[in-house]
């Protein structure tokens, strides 16, 4: 089973990323992926499927859902966890029309990548904002990100090989 705590997806179409803007802790009013808690007995990808369900409604067959690495999360130089990471690509384009969409948990919306990794954009969180086009490539993925008051003081891309996986090539 999961050996950390969190996981965060971005979905994408490849044209625009589905961001959602949430209403509570952690980061309230800031566009964010998909994500949340590794519930008991779960694997991390069955965690992120769950949280896309919960979050977005997305069923299951309609991405491909790509685990891709690990974030290391400091918090004043404390680490607080891991967070796995995932691409699921869309079978189907967004439909721009159809959103923005009230959830549970926020605001769902589409951006294009290139909006939302601007340096002038301050409205998503940082280092989401740094690991877009990373998770977007589609290439195994070790980050360190830490934080004090909010805001992100380092993100170092370490040497994705160093992130554990069992014989299957599933995240530990």
């Amino acid at each position: 089973m999961a050996k950390y705590r969190y996981t965060l997806a971005l979905l994408t179409d490849g044209r625009q990323v589905l961001m959602l803007n949430r209403f509570k802790s952690p980061y309230p009013g800031l566009w964010n992926g998909i994500g949340g808690k590794v519930e008991a007995g779960e694997t991390p990808a069955q965690a992120a499927q769950r949280e896309i369900r919960e979050e977005t409604a997305i069923e299951d067959h309609a991405y491909q859902l790509s685990q891709l690495g690990l974030m290391d999360w400091y918090v004043d130089g404390v680490f607080r966890d891991g967070i796995y990471l995932f691409k699921a690509e869309l079978a189907a384009p967004i439909v721009k029309s159809q959103y923005p969409q009230w959830m549970r948990e926020g605001i769902l919306q589409p951006y294009p990548p290139e909006w939302l990794t601007r340096a002038d954009n301050t409205g998503v969180v940082a280092d989401i904002q740094r690991l877009i086009p990373q998770l977007l490539a589609g290439k195994p993925i070790y980050v360190h990100t830490d934080f004090v008051a909010d805001r992100l003081t380092d993100f170092t891309l370490l040497d994705p090989v160093r992130v554990p996986r069992d014989e299957e090539g599933n995240l530990l």
